[in-house]
């Protein structure tokens, strides 16, 4: 990889400054920012938009702001309705699961105040399918010792429209994937099950059994999934919940993206290719060092970009067939499964409070 430069730009203000604790400012505190990253023949530039209900922008801070009852940072970025949803923990100090979502305008980067939807909670992926954004996580016991799978569809208001709770209890149990196409809402979850719901209804269609799917893609009318334990890629009959094949892959495969007729599997040491007619290996390329899995990959400006848990994104570029952006924009925050809207990439900061970072969506554009 080319070697990189960084030039942060001052802290962008807030619309709204929200009083701290003076204790909570440190100097690890990342402001709401913005900046170039660049190597040969390439140029990023990013912005870190504030989600957060507790928010800076500058100068001396004090007071009691950030009570209960603030949210916790995305986790989830999708591209659904136009806009980019965020879902992410619900309001602290209530027993009650809920995740909230917020919606972000990809043109003005103006972000909606957190919709509350009760029921789910952890949001670990969601993807549009049908006339319903589909947010897959869980729902655990009153006293946390099990939880089972929860996905909830909502329209384009965030209103719950349909639910699915799936009948698996176990502690830790809740969904990790999902994927839309061949007819059905696909849902990996950590026991073992990978549900197939009715886009309409989200009622249950059919279940297969398979181990540790993270994540979840559909390409050429087949179910593809990766097993990050086992090292593998595994097809599935779609219509019948089958195992067509499965590809042995060096490093835990995580993220699946489709491009065209070819279905890419990101490891954790290669980036894989696997037509979608013949389902063998087309191609493999050396990934970019990477401090985690990769744990989102979307179709975005030139090629195809992962996010992962450090901070990181990376583009293969599908026309060069070569890797060509590797830029990170933090020391502190993490990064969720990311999404492509309005020609830009935007990750979620998955930081579980307010400080000393997280609550943002940072947007990412290819300037040359």
């Amino acid at each position: 990889m080319p070697a990189m430069s960084r030039a942060v730009l001052a802290a962008a203000a807030v619309a709204t400054t929200v009083a701290i604790p003076a204790a909570a400012l440190g100097s690890a505190y990342v402001l709401p920012s913005s900046g170039t990253q660049s190597g040969t023949g390439w140029s990023v530039a990013w912005t870190t938009v504030d989600t957060a209900t507790c928010s800076v922008s500058s100068g001396t801070q004090s007071g009691t702001g950030c009570a209960a009852g603030a949210y916790a940072s995305p986790q989830v970025a999708a591209s659904a309705f136009g806009s980019v949803w965020l879902a992410g923990g619900g309001p602290s100090g209530t027993l009650t699961p809920s995740t909230s979502l917020q919606v972000v305008n990809p043109t003005t980067s103006a972000v909606t105040p957190p919709i509350v939807v009760n029921g789910t909670m952890n949001p670990t992926a969601a993807v549009l399918g049908g006339s319903y954004l589909w947010i897959a996580g869980q729902k655990t016991s009153t006293s946390y010792t099990t939880s089972v799978t929860r996905v909830v569809g909502v329209d384009s208001t965030g209103t719950v429209r349909k639910t699915f709770t799936s009948s698996v209890k176990a502690n830790g149990a809740g969904a990790r994937s999902i994927a839309y196409g061949a007819g059905a809402v696909w849902v990996g979850d950590s026991a073992n099950r990978i549900y197939a719901l009715s886009p309409s209804t989200g009622k249950l269609l059919r279940t297969i059994s398979t181990s540790n799917t993270r994540g979840l893609a559909v390409g050429g009318g087949k179910l593809w999934g990766t097993d990050p334990r086992g090292r593998t890629v595994k097809v599935f009959n779609t219509s019948n919940g089958k195992l067509e094949a499965t590809r042995s892959v060096a490093g835990s495969p995580n993220a699946l993206v489709l491009s065209g007729s070819t279905m890419y599997a990101f490891s954790q040491q290669y980036l894989y290719a696997y037509s979608t007619k013949t389902l063998k290996q087309t191609g493999r390329w050396a990934a970019p060092l990477s401090g985690s899995g990769w744990v989102g990959a979307a179709v975005g400006p030139g090629g195809l970009w992962a996010s992962n848990y450090v901070a990181q994104i990376v583009r293969f570029n599908t026309a060069t067939k070569q890797f060509d952006v590797n830029a990170r924009w933090s020391n502190d925050d993490t990064a969720g499964p990311l999404a492509s809207a309005g020609g830009a990439l935007w990750v979620p900061d998955t930081s579980a409070s307010p400080f000393p970072s997280g609550h943002g969506v940072t947007r990412f554009t290819v300037t040359s």
